[in-house]
């Protein structure tokens, strides 16, 4: 219990919050920065598109996720060992690219970006467990709303920071304040207070965390809620420069804008998950994504985007913000349905899974968005959110069922 107490301390929170943004800095880099910077220089979208091959690894990550609960070495513990390990490879890639830019062609810079991927997809192991472990099952969605904020502030420094530093400081400049955020997050490392292993506690594996019937429950909730996420967002910022909106106003409308937006969301979220369920939370979230895309499908159609700006960023902070709402309540359900005999494991696995359905979706979303225009596009994934909610409604009662016995 004093573990528990302590991680669920406002410092301890802190500490949460700062590791999750460590490994949020170079992803976000890739995820918010580089298709704007991109798409300013004429790529097409569906090379735009396909950056989403850099997170395969993350989908993967369940393959090793195992061993990241296993292995350790004793003189740093558990969770330690890792964070350690893995921090310290980001920082060296980010350097990398500092360094290297585009100057040596897309291949080393793509390459690069995987090194970093599975780094990062593999320090999320390690995060995962640890915030499972060193909650209470009750403060778990303060964990949630930690992992939310954490990434909400990678957002806002690898995404709008890196992208205002480029274009008023260029590249060398942007990456190495970039490395050197990444290093002022290794104070947070040696600050975790985790949960020795227990020597009897049965082996991790992918296999066990498969026979749990909520698990897998889970796991069709990812399908039917989340399918429609990534290509939607995927487009968000190439149909943003399309529309006239410079660097800088994209990092300031999504990384700050948005994720500031967002953070005041999971912050929110968590409250509301003191008194309602998770699921209850993601059905409403659910709805009203739906209604935004059919609205910025109508201000497509109508032209309304070419003459108020300030409508379509209004449009894109709001549906951040519900972003920022379905992700904090569905990690707390991942962590409700999460075995603390193999915590790192069973929420990896969810998350994978999570990630693999945004991957192949955001992988196809510059052809679909080239075949079918935009306008089309968002009215389709509309109706495509709203069928995936009336199919969940009855999962969503079969996981709202009294939480397993690990």
């Amino acid at each position: 219990m004093r573990t528990e107490r302590a991680a669920a301390s406002p410092f301890g929170l802190g500490v949460i919050v700062a590791l999750y943004m460590a490994h949020a800095l170079p992803l976000y880099f890739y995820n918010v920065a580089v298709p704007a910077i991109l798409r300013s220089q004429g790529v097409d979208l569906r090379w735009i598109g396909m950056l989403s091959l850099l997170y395969l690894p993350w989908a993967l990550k369940f393959l090793w996720a195992p061993l990241v609960d296993r292995w350790h070495l004793p003189a740093l513990g558990r969770r330690r060992s890792w964070l350690w390990l893995t921090q310290l490879l980001l920082l060296s890639g980010i350097l990398v690219l500092a360094f290297t830019g585009l100057d040596h062609g897309l291949t080393v810079f793509v390459l690069v970006g995987m090194w970093i991927s599975t780094i990062a997809a593999t320090q999320d192991i390690a995060i995962d467990g640890y915030t499972v472990e060193a909650l209470a099952p009750a403060e778990h969605r303060l964990g949630s709303m930690a992992q939310s904020v954490g990434v909400a502030l990678g957002s806002m420094i690898g995404g709008a920071g890196v992208l205002w530093l480029y274009e008023t400081r260029g590249w060398n400049v942007a990456l190495l304040s970039l490395a050197a955020m990444s290093a002022l997050t290794l104070l947070a490392v040696q600050q975790i207070n985790e949960t020795p292993a227990r020597p009897d506690a049965p082996r991790p594996s992918v296999l066990r965390a498969l026979r749990r019937q909520e698990l897998r429950w889970a796991l069709l909730l990812i399908v039917l809620y989340r399918v429609v996420e990534a290509p939607a967002m995927a487009m968000i910022n190439p149909l943003l420069v399309d529309q006239q909106f410079s660097l800088t106003e994209i990092g300031l409308l999504i990384s700050v804008g948005g994720a500031g937006t967002g953070m005041l969301a999971a912050v929110a979220a968590a409250w509301l998950l003191k008194h309602r369920r998770a699921e209850q939370l993601l059905m409403h979230a659910g709805w009203w994504r739906t209604a935004l895309y059919v609205l910025l499908a109508l201000m497509l159609y109508s032209g309304a985007v070419a003459t108020s700006r300030l409508g379509l960023g209004a449009l894109v902070i709001a549906l951040l913000a519900l972003r920022y709402v379905a992700m904090t309540s569905l990690y707390a359900l991942f962590m409700r349905v999460s075995s603390r005999q193999q915590a790192g494991t069973d929420f990896t696995l969810l998350v994978c899974f999570e990630l693999l359905v945004n991957f192949i979706g955001g992988a196809l979303s510059g052809f679909l968005a080239k075949g079918m225009g935009f306008p089309t596009y968002y009215i389709a994934l509309a109706t495509v959110s709203a069928l995936g909610l009336l199919l969940c409604g009855p999962l969503m009662r079969r996981l709202a069922a009294p939480p397993h016995s690990p």
